[in-house]
């Protein structure tokens, strides 16, 4: 499918990440999550299509699976703020997540990281921010993308 974008005369450029439309409009039509979309009709069907993923298989000509924006701004798709990932890795972004919860058996707050699925168990602290802390930590620990 994506090979089939370039006969659309799209242009992309890397430096600024801009995506111009068949018809010459720069893609700036952003999604609920804060990407940017675009759409393209071919042969009477429709297919809407991110623009960093377009992008980033325009400038590179190959396959892949998940994409991560570096500096987590989702509409900055400069080519050099995208990167190939694991489904695992892009996860690790995720801002929802703290690391840590009110542990009510103990009455304390308990720290915990995920790494390839498998839970680590941090330990049991009096504080919160202790807990946090102890996150974040493991977070730079196992939660490093090497490019």
């Amino acid at each position: 499918m994506l090979s089939s974008v370039e006969k659309f005369e799209m242009a992309i450029y890397p430096e600024t990440g801009k995506v111009i439309s068949p018809k010459g409009k720069e893609v700036v039509s952003k999604n609920r999550a804060g990407y940017l979309q675009f759409t393209y009709t071919h042969y009477s069907k429709t297919y809407s299509l991110y623009a960093h993923r377009f992008g980033f298989y325009f400038i590179n000509k190959v396959d892949f699976g998940e994409l991560d924006h570096i500096n987590g701004i989702r509409d900055d798709n400069r080519i050099c703020n995208l990167r190939r990932v694991t489904r695992n890795e892009n996860n690790w972004n995720s801002h929802t997540t703290k690391g840590y919860y009110w542990h009510k058996v103990s009455n304390k707050w308990k720290a915990g990281i995920s790494v390839n699925g498998k839970a680590i168990y941090l330990r049991l602290f009096e504080k919160e921010v202790d807990a946090r802390q102890a996150y974040l930590q493991a977070k730079e620990k196992y939660h490093t993308i090497n490019i």
